[in-house]
């Protein structure tokens, strides 16, 4: 549908065709993503930090899996140093989250609301939006290096991020033509 003017009570009123449906459906999806993470990382600042036994089982949980990536290269004759190195980053950066717990889920509540407030300029036909949501997927990708040294990094961590919100920001570039 083309944009129409309509003169009312002398003045000119620009007016948007209607929302594209598919800005609906991707809106949807990332209100519905937002809000969870937005809920998850408002009890765990709330919450505040695991208890000694939950950071315990967490530990065994990683020495578990990096048991269990042993015995598959070993029964495999691979090389899974890669995949060791990398559990063991995350388990570094695990770590890092668990000791500044609240610090970590205020600084996601923080760039969630930030997203969820881009999300919704979008919805509502306002480009400066899309804008937003571009700072928001590039905070999203360096969170990680709030607390945790870069080196300590996965870098398959780095691109799934950047993927991650490469592919939003793609989607939602797909109705910047809508948005005023």
């Amino acid at each position: 549908m083309e944009e129409f003017e309509q003169v009312l009570e002398g003045q000119e009123v620009q007016m948007n065709p209607k929302r594209p449906k598919f800005l609906a459906v991707i809106s949807i999806l990332s209100f519905v993503n937002i809000g969870v993470t937005i809920l998850t990382s408002f009890f765990g600042v709330l919450g505040g930090k695991p208890s000694a036994e939950e950071l315990e089982a967490a530990k065994l949980q990683f020495a578990s899996s990096q048991e269990k990536l042993d015995a598959l290269a070993q029964s495999e004759k691979v090389d899974m140093s890669y995949w060791s190195e990398v559990l063991t980053k995350l388990e570094i950066m695990s770590d890092n989250m668990y000791a500044n717990f609240v610090a970590y889920n205020g600084l996601i509540l923080l760039v969630s609301i930030f997203a969820l407030i881009a999300v919704f300029l979008m919805y509502t036909g306002k480009k400066i939006g899309f804008h937003l949501y571009i700072g928001y997927c590039f905070l999203y990708v360096i969170q990680s290096y709030f607390f945790t040294t870069p080196s300590d990094v996965p870098t398959f961590v780095i691109v799934l991020n950047v993927l991650y919100g490469g592919i939003w920001v793609y989607l939602y570039s797909r109705n910047l033509k809508w948005m005023k």
